[in-house]
């Protein structure tokens, strides 16, 4: 029996190791996968200032160096950082139910043209996830992170080191894809998917072993693209990329949180979101300005090109049902699809002219959904 000394003692260490949990919790380490002057930097580095400008919380943000973009989720996971930028289709299984709406990216490019199908994509991934989709706070809680909302990238295009011009020229490419619909669209224009991790895009691309790549044109600048890529086919694929959970936090240190230093983290958030959205907008509009400058040539798709495209979008989504089903053994996928194409829609009508105004989407994030999350109970149950 210990004495009863000991059991002082024992019961000061303990006391020593929570204060300094809630120590190590007051300055937050934040991974980003990639480079200085980036959108996502960009628009962590202004959660970071946010963050220390309505709470106690200190906030380092870690560009390229701490984890890479595959190593992010494990690491928050872990606890090598305490929030970072996170890429659920690098783990397709662990984050099904949230890749199953992020595969659906090419519904906010179809129909009408949008100026920046991005913005209603991130908005319609965030509210439906957090309130439309319990079962994807379910995955992210066994992962030990808690879901802080999505942003997204504009139209994915391609960028390629040989001219695509016609239906003929896309057949018989190596295509990168960072998700499954983008591959499915590879392989049915004749091409060949090739999963490629973003950090790995311009190695792949100057060796030969993808022909194009499936990306944002903000890409050029994120990942110095500008060298490899040679020419520019607009408008196709389309759908973005909105596979994002913009700065999710490890369950651990959220719970270590107070309240007040949560609904700074939460409020930062929404404007995070719509920053890191508005940043790969603009980033895109000027690199895709100055790409003849570079010597890249911009090419529009035919007619004929852009129709095949809208028509995959649309018979895709059988092809995600089942996938999803089968697959990953995912329950209601109709109904969830069902949800997240009106989701797409709501947003599109109310992000409309907030392109070039990010304060306006961070509103919108947090009038019409964050602002509905109760944090009382929010990743802590």
């Amino acid at each position: 029996m210990l004495s009863r000394k000991m059991l002082s003692a024992v019961a000061g260490t303990a006391l020593l190791a929570s204060a300094g949990a809630v120590q190590a919790a007051e300055t937050l380490k934040v991974a980003v996968g990639f480079p200085q002057g980036s959108a996502a930097v960009y628009a962590i580095e202004r959660f970071a200032r946010n963050v220390e400008a309505t709470s106690d919380l200190k906030v380092k943000v870690f560009p390229l160096s701490l984890l890479n973009l595959k190593e992010t989720p494990p690491g928050i996971r872990d606890g090598i950082a305490d929030m970072g930028y996170v890429l659920p289709p690098y783990y397709p299984a662990e984050f099904a139910e949230f890749n199953l709406a992020a595969n659906l990216s090419m519904l906010a490019t179809t129909g009408d043209h949008v100026e920046s199908p991005g913005m209603a994509m991130g908005a319609a991934m965030t509210e439906y996830v957090f309130l439309h989709c319990p079962e994807c706070l379910t995955e992210q809680k066994r992962q030990n992170q808690v879901y802080l909302g999505t942003g997204s990238t504009p139209a994915y295009i391609l960028h390629c080191t040989t001219p695509i011009r016609t239906m003929d020229d896309l057949k018989g490419k190596k295509y990168r894809s960072g998700a499954a619909n983008f591959g499915r669209w590879a392989e049915a224009v004749g091409g060949t998917k090739v999963s490629v991790p973003g950090n790995d895009i311009y190695e792949a691309m100057s060796q030969g072993v993808v022909d194009c790549g499936m990306f944002a044109t903000t890409e050029l600048t994120n990942l110095q693209l500008f060298d490899v890529t040679k020419y520019i086919t607009t408008r196709i694929p389309g759908g973005t990329f909105a596979g994002i959970a913009t700065n999710s936090i490890n369950r651990d240190v959220w719970g270590d949180l107070n309240d007040a230093q949560r609904e700074a983290i939460f409020r930062a958030s929404a404007q995070e979101s719509a920053d890191f959205t508005w940043k790969y907008y603009a980033d895109a509009r000027r690199n895709l300005d100055q790409a003849p400058s570079k010597g890249i040539e911009v090419i529009t798709p035919s007619d004929e090109m852009l129709k095949m495209s809208q028509d995959f979008a649309k018979d895709d989504l059988a092809v995600i049902a089942q996938q999803f089903t089968d697959d990953y053994g995912l329950e209601n996928v109709d109904a969830k699809i069902k949800t997240v194409a009106a989701l797409i829609e709501k947003y599109r009508v109310l992000t409309a002219g907030m392109e070039n105004d990010a304060d306006a989407l961070a509103k919108l994030y947090w009038d019409e959904i964050m602002s509905k999350v109760d944090l009382t109970t929010y990743g802590r149950d």
